[in-house]
């Protein structure tokens, strides 16, 4: 990787699930693999842990990209209308407050006005320290359907906004560094792109490509399904994500050559641990992305279930292609998996120790059969048991939200706070709101020990 510019680490918004050591040890190991870049999400834990991020980083030699969710945050600071908010075909909005999954109305004049006003005074609230801003939208699928937005395809709905963006930072701290991302349904050039040429750098995101073959392959088929988070309609030249990823990433690189860079957004620690054992897979990419002329790669990643990839991150960060790949790396890509571990016919333990077959076959049950309540109690009791490697609060509230959405587990007689936990869509917005002089990882905890003792099968 030392040939690439950007050799870094995206945490996403876990920082709030990491204990202050957890996060000293992640930034320290970006020394050990020369990686240069880190992004910070303001949004989630920037707040909490900004002199530790600083100081470590700046021992490290790291640079700062700070992200923020735009919609999110940059309304939060204005006098926010919910009109403001994209909407569903009822014409009513998607989200009830700004939060992770936010995203904007264009057709409303107002919430422009009030995106950028809020992300003027946002700007100003900056320390000095921080040189370099990521713009990023939500996460999902919730573009507006108003009878105005639903005749604008996704990717132009969004570029009023980063226009506001890039005015609002010429304006209060022209000195900032900035970038935003190519994301869900937002792959598409628009037709009028030039505000990308005002921006430093532009993030190309992976999100649900996958991983089993390298970008551009024809060969993931069973992940045609994903085609969703790709492409807005009318606008798919390919039946899959890689190979749709690989077309606009030379299509955009053609406009706006030696601006774009990737981010890897698959390694999937939020499937409990599980690895991708596609290290290989990476590292022809990389191979790809410098024939390309790419700016470099950051790897989302974090402390919380680090153990699991701390191999295939050491053999990234070296850039150097494996001897010989793995027995799971040959066989897994003629499985038709979506995503690793998902088939609990899989035999695990022929391939893996018993801890990490006991990750793969506890993700095979969530997703094949569901949660029940003693399932529930188990996974929790077996994440809590090894929490300084694993995930246990991001798999805690996952299976207990995906049980009590599906309805297959109920709780009795849930305090307000943890019916609350469980109602949110993220664990990260969730946690973002408990109080400064509240401890959050600890707050979260006492709320997951008690819906493990108040789940029950619905029956």
């Amino acid at each position: 990787m030392k040939d690439f510019p950007i050799r870094g680490f995206n945490p996403c918004e876990s920082l709030l699930r990491h204990t202050p050591e957890q996060l000293t040890r992640f930034l320290r190991r970006m020394k050990e693999f020369d990686f240069n870049s880190v992004i910070i999400h303001s949004d989630y834990g920037w707040r909490r842990y900004r002199e530790l991020i600083e100081r470590e980083c700046a021992a490290c030699g790291v640079e700062i990209t700070l992200m923020v969710f735009g919609p999110r945050t940059f309304f939060s600071f204005a006098d926010w209308k919910s009109s403001w908010f994209a909407k569903d075909e009822s014409g009513n909005p998607f989200t009830r407050r700004p939060e992770c999954e936010t995203h904007p109305c264009a057709a409303e004049a107002d919430a422009v006005a009030g995106f950028q006003e809020g992300a003027e005074k946002y700007l100003a609230s900056l320390p000095d320290s921080i040189k370099r801003l990521h713009m990023r939208a939500g996460d999902g699928l919730m573009f507006c359907r108003c009878p105005k937005c639903r005749e604008i395809p996704e990717h132009e709905q969004y570029l009023p906004f980063i226009e506001a963006f890039v005015r609002a930072a010429k304006k209060v701290r022209p000195d900032l560094k900035l970038e935003t991302d190519l994301y869900i349904r937002r792959y598409s050039i628009p037709r009028r792109h030039e505000v990308f040429g005002e921006l430093d750098r532009v993030m190309f995101d992976t999100f649900y490509r996958h991983p089993f073959f390298p970008i551009g392959s024809t060969c993931d088929r069973c992940n045609a399904f994903a085609m969703q988070y790709a492409a807005p309609a009318g606008y798919a030249d390919a039946v899959t994500p890689n190979e749709y990823y690989l077309k606009r990433l030379k299509q955009w690189n053609s406009f706006y050559p030696g601006k774009l860079y990737i981010h890897e957004n698959v390694m999937c620690q939020g499937y409990w641990g599980c690895p991708q054992y596609n290290t290989g897979v990476y590292l022809r990419d990389q191979q790809l992305y410098r024939e390309l002329g790419l700016g470099g790669v950051c790897y989302e990643a974090y402390e919380p279930g680090f153990a699991a990839f701390a191999k295939s991150f050491a053999a990234l960060a070296a850039g150097k292609e494996l001897e010989e790949a793995g027995e799971l790396e040959k066989i897994l890509p003629s499985t038709d998996l979506k995503v690793f571990c998902t088939d609990p016919e899989f035999p695990f333990e022929r391939y893996l120790d018993p801890f990490a077959a006991r990750i793969a076959r506890n993700l095979a049950t969530f997703l094949a059969r569901g949660v029940s309540a003693k399932f529930f109690r188990e996974v929790v009791e077996f994440q809590w048991s090894n929490e300084d490697i694993l995930d246990p609060l991001l798999v805690s509230y996952a299976a207990a939200r995906s049980g009590w959405l599906k309805g297959s587990i109920v709780f009795d007689e849930l305090s307000e706070s943890a019916q609350e936990l469980i109602s949110r869509r993220k664990l990260w917005d969730f946690m973002e709101d408990i109080p400064v002089d509240s401890d959050p990882r600890a707050v979260c905890r006492e709320l997951i020990m008690e819906l493990y003792n108040k789940v029950r099968d619905n029956i």
